[in-house]
């Protein structure tokens, strides 16, 4: 017999949002797209995601009234205690936005909103690479560089919401411009559009990543040389990390991991090179597992939790 009670997962992305249904153990029960286009009006927001939960329900054989909670993951700071969007830069009109409050008397549930990266962290916690460890760095490496902290079990949030940004960990003093106020964050040389300008250069024409990975993989030098050196960078700037909250485990993520061993091999040399005697020896480094469903399992997990709470 199904078990009972159900949960809503929402991945929030500047062009599209993925949804779920998902069960007590995080298995995804049933999925569907949804276009993000217009979601400057709440409105649309809330009447796409009624569609969604109506077409998930009947595809999944089930009904409305078993789902319990709802979790939202989005790109950007949550006050996770108010369920306040407090910037979104790809949807206009959501900053500072009481997105849980608004949800929640529109899909008639309770609602956790979240960093989506947090979420993607979580999600691997729970289900994915870094099950059964306590303490955990998730990184998401594509458009931007995500990150999220597990300490104790527990998703850091830090009391500015901004716990686990690696993607803006300074790398270079004289780096370029970050829309988050700094410079030379490793997201300005490691995130997709930094990646595509460098492989332009080393291959004196306009390549896609995963063309570079396929090389790669074929063995082509210059490829290989792209990874590792892209690996040994981001390691370098995660070992300050393991050094300071000495995580078990790092799982990687995100598009741009999908170059596989030759990247994530550079960077776990990279790290174990940068950190502490002690912590080199025990630090592990991962794939993430759960793909593109991260976002929407952690957030659906989040919301169990936060509803058993």
């Amino acid at each position: 017999m199904p078990n009972p009670f159900l949960y809503l997962g929402v991945d929030v992305g500047g062009t599209f949002t993925k949804t779920a249904l998902i069960d007590p153990a995080g298995r995804v029960l049933s999925k569907e797209v949804i276009s993000s286009r217009g979601f400057s009006r709440k409105s649309v927001l809330a009447a796409r995601l009624n569609g969604a939960v109506e077409l998930l329900c009947q595809r999944a054989g089930r009904r409305r009234k078993d789902l319990v909670a709802a979790g939202v993951g989005v790109p950007g700071p949550v006050d996770f205690g108010r369920g306040l969007v407090l910037s979104l830069t790809n949807i206009r009109g959501w900053t500072r936005f009481a997105l849980a409050r608004f949800l929640s008397k529109r899909l008639g549930m309770p609602v956790f909103v979240e960093n989506d990266a947090n979420c993607m962290a979580l999600a691997e916690n729970r289900r994915g690479a870094a099950r059964g460890f306590a303490h955990a760095l998730c990184v998401t490496l594509g458009t931007g560089v995500g990150g999220g902290l597990i300490l104790g079990g527990k998703i850091y949030r830090g009391p500015f919401f901004l716990g686990g940004e690696v993607g803006h960990i300074p790398v270079c003093d004289t780096g370029p411009a970050c829309s988050c106020g700094g410079k030379g964050c490793l997201e300005r040389f490691v995130g997709n559009a930094a990646l595509a300008a460098r492989a332009r250069r080393i291959f004196k024409k306009r390549i896609s990543l995963e063309e570079v990975s396929a090389r790669a993989r074929q063995g082509e030098r210059r490829a290989r040389r792209f990874w590792q050196e892209t690996g040994r960078l981001t390691g370098r700037a995660l070992a300050g990390v393991v050094n300071t909250c000495n995580p078990e485990v790092i799982v990687v993520g995100g598009g741009v991991a999908q170059a596989g061993p030759v990247l994530l091999k550079a960077l776990a040399r990279a790290v174990r090179r940068h950190a502490m005697r002690p912590i080199k020896r025990h630090i592990k480094v991962r794939r993430a597992i759960l793909g593109n469903d991260a976002g929407m399992i952690g957030a659906a997990l989040l919301a169990k939790e936060q509803a058993e709470a």
